[in-house]
């Protein structure tokens, strides 16, 4: 006589355990959904205030003949974006908000020249946490002396793009500044500017505590 219990019926998949791997898989689906929102939103939202604080450095103090403030805060928003939700959301604020402060620069020169500026200060950290291969990804650039060697490196690479490119747009648009001018002040200008880069961002996403509530990477 044959069990039909367990013989006599082909054995039915419990369906119990199929709706739960499916809820799984729709709750992970949907949070992933909700990261790539948060993301976009962040980078949007920085990249906005970047391109409000703009005129700001239209009343901070010039280098005298050359016609360049000391201290900007547009790059600072995308480091923040940066710091807070990895280098995808770091490098579609700094792009978003570059293409809004050509509202502000019909030439364009300006926006150019700060992007090419900031993007050292986000590739550098990006690279150094993804080669040191630790799983705090973010949280790694908590440590002050971590973030500051790299942000030292991100500081040299920067002189090594941004010192020819002035030289050569001073070459061709300033004439009348002598080459020592030009390199004298490309040098003091990046160097105040990564400082402000580097720090302020540094103290308002991971000395606050803005990270541990926000962080996305």
């Amino acid at each position: 006589m044959v069990d039909i219990t367990t013989h006599g019926t082909p054995r039915v998949p419990d369906q119990t355990v199929k709706d739960e791997v499916r809820d799984d898989m729709d709750l992970t689906k949907t949070s992933e959904s909700a990261e790539k929102v948060k993301k976009i939103v962040t980078a949007s939202v920085l990249a906005a205030l970047s391109i409000a604080v703009a005129p700001i450095a239209s009343i901070v103090p010039r280098i005298p003949g050359w016609g360049i403030a000391l201290f900007d805060p547009v790059s600072i928003f995308w480091i923040i974006a940066f710091l807070l939700g990895g280098y995808w959301v770091g490098m579609l604020s700094a792009f978003a908000g570059t293409f809004g402060l050509f509202l502000y620069d019909p030439t364009a020169i300006g926006p150019i020249f700060k992007i090419l500026a900031t993007l050292p200060m986000i590739l550098v950290p990006w690279l150094g946490v993804r080669r040191l291969g630790n799983e705090s990804r973010g949280e790694s650039l908590s440590r002050p002396r971590f973030y500051g060697t790299l942000m030292l490196s991100a500081f040299i690479l920067r002189l090594l793009l941004m010192v020819p490119i002035n030289l050569i747009y001073g070459a061709i648009a300033m004439p009348f500044l002598t080459v020592e001018f030009i390199l004298s002040y490309a040098i003091i200008l990046n160097a105040f500017q990564s400082m402000w880069d580097a720090l302020i961002p540094f103290i308002i996403v991971h000395k606050t505590g803005i990270f541990k509530s926000f962080g996305m990477w």
